[in-house]
């Protein structure tokens, strides 16, 4: 099984987050689950395709694939061995890849197909290619992609910025004054270019907090609620259950699984 993050090249390390590799060559079904993180997400399967469940059924997913942010955690189940990269995302990258209101594709992973012309990289839903071809080729799309800075998108990279660097616990009124937007100017960029709402934008990175905080093995959970930025303890199981549909005391940090992987970093 391999688990492998790689960083991209230098000029592009504001629009690629890092570039991910998962390869499992069990073929026994298992159901895996994905909580939101925050980021958007280019995913090819070069392997056996996928199902996927996020909302109540299972579909067979393509092999190209793109994932806008996603409020709720959903599952996936493989159909036999996994091969797959993703390129995951910053946050306004979809916007500066398709020039669309991303708001249209919140909590929904579908065929790139329906965003962008793929011929570029169909060729990677093959098995030949070297994992470092792999991740050249993608990044030579972006680099031809993406859109060029506009002060809009400039004051949206510093307003996401800034809740990650507070963890997610700074106020609407702090980053409207920061990027001298009013709130309401603000809050219609941000969903138009990241497809959630500034607030629960915030709500998730608060969240992927916790992962962070559960390096520190000496901490209680009162402790990492307090750290993270909830009021009590009952808040902060109430918020974990939402994204993970699972109680902090019941859920697997341990465990080797795709969303550990992408959230304990």
């Amino acid at each position: 099984m391999i688990f492998e993050r790689i960083a991209p090249r230098e000029e592009l390390s504001r629009i690629i987050k890092e570039f991910w590799v998962y390869e499992n060559p069990d073929n026994t079904p298992e159901i895996q689950k994905i909580i939101p993180d925050g980021y958007s997400e280019i995913i090819i399967h070069y392997g056996d395709p996928y199902l996927i469940n996020l909302t109540g059924s299972w579909e067979l997913q393509s092999r190209l694939l793109f994932s806008n942010q996603i409020s709720k955690f959903f599952h996936l189940k493989n159909t036999g061995t996994s091969s797959m990269i993703g390129m995951k995302l910053f946050p306004e990258a979809g916007y500066e890849l398709f020039h669309t209101d991303m708001s249209s594709y919140t909590d929904q992973v579908i065929n790139l197909e329906e965003l962008t012309d793929t011929s570029q990289l169909s060729m990677l839903t093959s098995k030949e290619h070297l994992i470092e071809t792999r991740v050249e080729i993608l990044e030579n799309w972006v680099e031809k992609t993406y859109l060029e800075q506009t002060d809009q998108l400039l004051k949206i990279r510093k307003t996401i910025d800034l809740i990650f660097e507070s963890k997610g616990m700074i106020e609407n009124q702090a980053l409207s004054e920061s990027v001298e937007l009013s709130a309401r100017q603000l809050e219609r960029l941000f969903k138009r270019t990241i497809g959630i709402t500034i607030k629960f934008f915030s709500r998730i990175v608060r969240f992927n907090y916790i992962f962070e905080l559960m390096k520190n093995k000496e901490l209680s959970w009162i402790q990492i609620a307090l750290h993270s930025g909830y009021f009590d303890q009952s808040h902060f199981i109430k918020n974990f259950k939402e994204f993970t549909g699972e109680e902090p005391s019941n859920y697997g940090f341990d465990k080797r699984t795709l969303a550990n992987f992408f959230l304990k970093k």
